[in-house]
């Protein structure tokens, strides 16, 4: 009777656990998708340079993803600029849509905007994004609905250039920086493309000659840039 009594209990139990298993997959399936940057927090910046004076205008993109599944009709991500902005629509950024198509099938896009190389001289703009919730979508993770752009003409230094770049061309400076964009022909972007590593190394090596010859004097460390590092 104990035995038969266990056995029962036993097949409740589990069969109320299969409930709230159904239950919660039912409710995670049936939950209204959310949107979030998937690249940037609100604690980071994305940085623009036009320091390398080859363009007047660029385009960034900025990730965005959902939770959620895709679909199989078109929806919309919408995006406010924050009023703490500094940058100036028409001057410093354009092109920017309040609206962001997110392709049927896809759980993943990019705001794009064009940035531009007009009245930097007194200092660097900043574009503050604001993801919005929407008829489509609900906001995402907390910490990762805001995306800051700053937008400057200024050197900055690659946020990659300590690993992996170091072990092309040595430690960073503003000067080999400079030189860098020279020889190369274009500014390091602002996220890494592990597609052109070796890329990066044939340059290292035209820096690290060029450097062998010529010294250059850095006005910011009062020191003269050489060939110091054994390029890969």
């Amino acid at each position: 009777m104990k035995k038969f009594l266990l056995i029962n209990i036993w097949a409740m139990l589990i069969g109320f656990s299969l409930l709230g298993c159904q239950e919660n997959e039912r409710m995670l399936y049936e939950e209204k998708p959310a949107v979030y940057f998937s690249t940037v927090t609100e604690k980071d910046s994305i940085f623009y340079s036009f320091a390398s004076g080859l363009k007047d205008e660029d385009v960034v993109s900025i990730p965005v993803r959902i939770i959620g599944t895709s679909v199989d009709k078109d929806r919309s991500i919408s995006v406010e600029v924050d009023p703490v902005s500094t940058a100036k629509e028409g001057v410093h950024y354009k092109n920017l849509s309040k609206s962001v198509v997110l392709e049927a099938g896809n759980i993943e896009t990019a705001i794009n905007i064009t940035v531009m190389n007009e009245d930097l001289k007194n200092g660097d703009v900043k574009l503050i994004l604001n993801l919005k919730s929407s008829e489509d979508f609900d906001l995402g993770y907390a910490g990762s609905l805001k995306a800051k752009l700053v937008i400057t003409d200024q050197l900055v230094k690659p946020s990659y250039w300590d690993m992996p770049l170091s072990l092309y061309y040595g430690a960073y400076s503003k000067a080999k920086h400079r030189l860098c964009i020279q020889l190369q022909g274009f500014d390091f972007p602002e996220a890494l493309d592990y597609a052109v590593i070796a890329d990066y190394m044939s340059y290292g090596r035209m820096v690290y000659s060029y450097l062998t010859q010529t010294p250059i004097w850095d006005e910011d460390t009062q020191a003269w840039i050489t060939a110091d590092w054994s390029p890969l």
